[in-house]
């Protein structure tokens, strides 16, 4: 009775205050076959918030695995019509879009990473257009996450297949903020309410740089856009004007910096999972916004092609805050999960910038958001670099200096 109790929560949580369903929207839900019966309790709580019909897109990363080992490039590079106009109209009829993520961090491990690249290149290229809307916020989508078998074990590799799933259920219930006796309305409204006061207190200062040291030997300055604008953990939806919640969980507040102006050097402070590759013991050096040198001591080829992706990958498109005392941090564990393992941290964003993080973002052509300092790519990567002692000021206009965190965490 616990185990359905806690998972209709957790549905609910993701209907109600994830996308915000209402019966003027349809939804789609993109997860994983393994994940089919929460998607049973999440489908039966989208139709109890009143959303209008609900759609399931099933993928299986073992027979993605078998494709990538099997098919060419060229193959592997082509995507057939029907895909792409299955997801332009949805797009074009404002669907609500949920991903759950949770497949198993090694599952590419041993896959020729040049067709790897080739695949993802190639939807990348073909389906982040048509997914403007999302990233915008004209549409509500969220990210949230259901424990498997594989990711599980990767996690707790001592535990029986059994009991590791059920200690992660227990650790993503604790991540957002879920348990058996409280509302979990009542604890994300005054989550979101103290997320937005820091958000309301930076953008008050409108620094025109933060000053990033720690101990690992992180001593970066980066730049904010003229006009920036600090955002947490709700979105508004551009297309009925209701509120959503892109991830779940959050515990960033997150901006815009210049694309020129980042000098210095930063470390990495958690392993970053991509494209199941681990990435770790990463090193930046910038230049004028540029990154000059970067090093990995695991998954220096899978970094590489992360950064040399196009000329926007070479730059930051997003700064975030976190306090290392976030529920998240203090699990002290590794997800192997950006959505996770971000809010743990405070972290960094290689590649496009969020045009909700600039005032007025939405009007601004494109050749004034280049000149303002905005930047643009066809991808956006997180890395992790905070730390208990990190310390970050902020500088104003002025030169006057503001302490933002200290050992790790808001001063305010």
């Amino acid at each position: 009775m616990k185990k359905a109790k806690m998972m209709k929560k957790y549905a609910n949580l993701i209907a109600s205050i994830g996308i915000n369903a209402n019966s003027k929207q349809d939804v789609v839900i993109e997860a994983s076959v393994e994940m089919y019966h929460f998607v049973r309790y999440l489908t039966m709580a989208l139709y109890a918030n009143k959303a209008r019909s609900v759609e399931v897109e099933y993928s299986d990363s073992y027979f993605l695995k078998q494709q990538l080992m099997h098919q060419s490039v060229s193959k592997l590079s082509k995507i057939p019509n029907w895909q792409i106009e299955k997801a332009k109209y949805r797009v074009d009829n404002n669907y609500a879009r949920i991903v759950l993520v949770g497949d198993d961090p090694a599952v590419f491990k041993g896959v020729n990473q040049d067709k790897l690249q080739a695949y993802n290149r190639a939807r990348i290229e073909t389906f982040q257009p048509l997914r403007v809307k999302y990233h915008t916020n004209q549409l509500a989508w969220c990210i949230a996450a259901v424990p498997t078998l594989a990711w599980a074990n990767s996690l707790f590799p001592e535990l029986s297949p059994t009991q590791g799933l059920l200690k992660l259920w227990q650790y993503v219930y604790q991540a957002c903020r879920i348990d058996e006796d409280s509302s979990y309305e009542e604890n994300w409204r005054n989550h979101i309410d103290k997320l937005k006061e820091h958000a309301d207190i930076l953008n008050k200062y409108q620094f025109k740089k933060l000053h990033y040291t720690n101990s690992l030997g992180t001593d970066l300055y980066i730049g904010l856009v003229k006009n920036h604008i600090w955002e947490s953990a709700e979105a508004i939806q551009g297309y009925n004007l209701k509120p959503f919640v892109p991830n779940l969980p959050t515990e960033e507040v997150f901006t815009m910096p210049n694309r020129n102006d980042v000098n210095g050097v930063v470390y990495s402070s958690k392993p970053l999972s991509n494209n199941g590759v681990l990435i770790d013991g990463m090193r930046f050096e910038f230049k004028d916004g540029r990154v000059i040198n970067y090093l990995a001591k695991q998954g220096y080829e899978q970094l590489k092609s992360i950064i040399e992706y196009d000329e926007g990958s070479h730059y930051l498109g997003e700064v975030a805050l976190v306090p290392y005392n976030s529920p998240i941090s203090l699990q002290n564990i590794i997800y192997q999960e950006t959505l996770f393992d971000e809010n743990a941290s405070c972290h960094l964003a290689f590649g496009q910038s969020y045009l909700e993080n600039i005032k007025d973002g939405l009007n601004l052509t494109l050749e004034d958001l280049v000149k303002l300092g905005s930047n643009q790519s066809k991808m956006h990567v997180d890395f992790m670099i905070g730390t208990k002692d990190l310390h970050i000021d902020g500088i104003l206009e002025d030169g006057k200096v503001v302490e933002i965190f200290k050992d790790g965490n808001f001063v305010f």
